[in-house]
């Protein structure tokens, strides 16, 4: 028994010193930042970044003009961006793991991790009126300087000249007009007895209900063919909403393909989807001009021509070419001019067999 109870202390302070294997720490995967999106909705700041890799965990604070995110489960190298001038951030620098947007003093930092993107969403201290723009179309802050451009000097403008005034002319009084040689007296006019007549064979009898007039058939209604229209404004077909929704469907938060899908459901008929795709895309980019084109088209066909001239003027604003812009400001209504698509709503009265007009007698003609 002695020798059973050595052995199980002998195990026991075997198992104690074993050595313990460290546990295996998952590889961090290198993730460049691909683009950086700010948008503003009164005093609440919107900022989207978004990644190659996909984060593991997010936090964020703010310091006085800095906002600073540490971002876990992703390698991020050095970065320095200089947004373009005008915008809310004003310095990007990434290093370690860590984010820091620079020229706004911000409060409140709420952290939302999406596929391959965080979202931010704080408040202003000092709220300004500042519009949403994309920070990747800036640079890379350069080693010089960069240098002061100075304001053109003003040119005092020329004189206008003074137009001479004119001359007095004279002007000759009209001649007396010439008294009319007055008119012949004209002839007794003689009386015309007609010819008594026979009485009428037969009267033509009033038309039948049958006669009566029916309702025209409403004309088709060109609201179907100005759905279609709004995808080709944005130089949508047929082919890239087929491709547009493949690719929604394998990536929930592929933003460009959301804005595609949301117009060609409109050229499908189902606003109610198309609706929910222009909230989603709205709640993320709302400077997508594609959200104000799609709701101008719902509102007009909706028969709100006020809020449909707003939003098409909003999406001209943002059009990517010329060509996208011009037809959109072609939509836009003036006041007093009702949308066809709404007239093509409103049914066409019935004619009132009442007040339909009465059928002329016919009488035989003298033999």
């Amino acid at each position: 028994m002695m020798g059973v109870a050595l052995a199980c202390s002998a195990a026991a302070a075997y198992a104690q010193s074993a050595p313990v294997a460290a546990p295996v720490s998952l590889p961090v995967q290198a993730t460049k930042i691909e683009d950086i999106e700010v948008a503003q909705d009164g005093d609440t700041i919107s900022i989207l970044v978004k990644f190659s890799g996909q984060p593991s965990a997010a936090s964020a604070h703010a310091e006085g003009k800095d906002l600073k995110l540490t971002i876990d489960g992703v390698a991020l190298p050095h970065f320095t961006l200089t947004p373009p001038a005008g915008s809310l951030v004003t310095h990007v620098t990434a290093v370690n793991g860590q984010i820091t947007l620079s020229g706004a003093a911000l409060s409140s930092p709420d952290i939302v991790i999406y596929r391959h993107a965080v979202l931010v969403k704080a408040k202003l201290a000092d709220p300004a009126d500042i519009g949403g723009a994309s920070l990747m179309t800036g640079r890379v802050v350069a080693a010089t300087p960069v240098a002061k451009v100075q304001p053109p000097i003003p040119v005092a403008p020329a004189p206008i000249p003074t137009p001479p005034s004119p001359k007095a002319i004279s002007v000759a009084p009209p001649p007396a007009p010439i008294p009319a040689a007055p008119a012949p007296k004209p002839e007794p006019a003689v009386a015309i007895v007609p010819a008594p007549q026979p009485p009428p064979e037969h009267l033509h009898a009033p038309p039948a209900p049958d006669d009566e007039l029916h309702s025209a058939p409403a004309p088709a209604a060109p609201a179907a063919a100005l759905a279609l229209a709004t995808a080709s404004i944005a130089g949508i077909d047929a082919a890239r909403c087929t491709a547009a929704t493949d690719e929604l469907a394998k990536d929930s938060w592929a933003l460009g393909a959301m804005g595609d899908v949301a117009l060609c459901l409109i050229g499908q008929g189902k606003p109610d989807e198309a609706r929910a795709r222009l909230d989603q895309l709205g709640a993320i980019t709302p400077q997508d001009w594609r959200v104000s084109l799609g709701r101008a088209v719902l509102a007009s066909i909706g028969g709100d021509t006020k809020a449909a001239n707003d939003l098409f003027l909003a999406a001209s604003l943002g059009a990517p070419n010329d060509a996208a812009r011009v037809a959109l400001i072609s939509r836009i209504v003036p006041d007093g001019v009702v949308m066809p698509e709404v007239i093509a709503a409103q049914p066409v009265a019935a004619a009132d067999p009442a007040h339909a007009p009465e059928p002329d007698l016919q009488l035989p003609l003298p033999k």
